[in-house]
C-alpha cells in the first residue's frame, strides 16, 4: 500500500503553516517506511492531483477554521465532511477544498482512499507575514503526528516509529 501524507499550508501566514510544521515533525521525528511519503505541498490546489493518483491512501494535514473549538483543537474527518460546508461550519483556509480536488482526482482515475487531519487555528491572517505558529497551535504539532501514526497503524498496519 502506497501512502502519501499531504501537508498543506503557508509558513508565512502563522497558523496556516501548521501543515508544513507537521511535515517537518514527521520527517525529523519518525522513521518512515519506504511506502510512506511525506509531502509539503504548500497551498491546496489541483497541483496535488498526481500525488493523489500515485497513492492508495492520502492523509491530508491542514489548518481549519470555523469549528467553534478552541485554537489547537485537533480534528480527524473524511474529506466529504467539508464538502458543501456552510460559512459557519469548518472550513479549509484555502480557496480550493480538498473534497473538490479529490473528486477531480477520482474523475481522472485516482482510486485512493483519503483521511483528513486538522487543527483549529488562532491566527492565519496576520497583519504582516510571520513564520511562526501561535503557541496553542504549535503545541498541537506533535500530538497530530501521533494521531497520524496511530491512524496508519490501526487502519493500515503501517508503523511509523518515533525516533529517539
Amino acid at each position: 500500500m502506497r501512502v502519501n501524507i499531504i501537508c498543506v499550508g503557508n509558513d508565512l501566514l502563522m497558523d496556516d503553516g501548521f501543515g508544513p510544521a507537521v511535515a517537518r515533525c514527521l520527517r525529523e521525528g519518525y522513521e518512515l517506511p519506504e511506502n510512506v511519503e511525506v509531502l509539503d505541498c504548500g497551498v491546496m490546489g489541483y497541483a496535488i492531483l498526481p500525488d493523489l493518483k500515485a497513492c492508495d491512501l492520502a492523509v491530508v494535514v491542514d489548518a481549519v477554521d470555523g469549528t467553534d473549538a478552541e485554537p489547537g483543537t485537533l480534528f480527524s474527518f473524511d474529506p466529504e465532511d467539508m464538502q458543501g460546508a456552510a460559512p459557519s461550519e469548518m472550513l479549509s483556509l484555502h480557496e480550493v477544498r480538498f473534497a473538490d480536488v479529490l473528486a477531480s482526482a477520482r474523475f481522472l482515475g485516482a482510486t485512493c482512499r483519503a483521511r483528513c487531519f486538522g487543527v483549529q487555528v488562532e491566527n492565519a491572517s496576520p497583519s504582516e507575514l510571520r513564520c511562526e505558529l501561535t503557541p496553542r497551535v504549535a503545541a498541537a504539532v506533535e500530538p497530530l503526528c501521533e494521531h497520524v501514526a496511530a491512524f496508519l497503524g490501526e487502519e493500515c498496519g503501517i508503523a511509523l516509529t518515533k525516533r529517539g
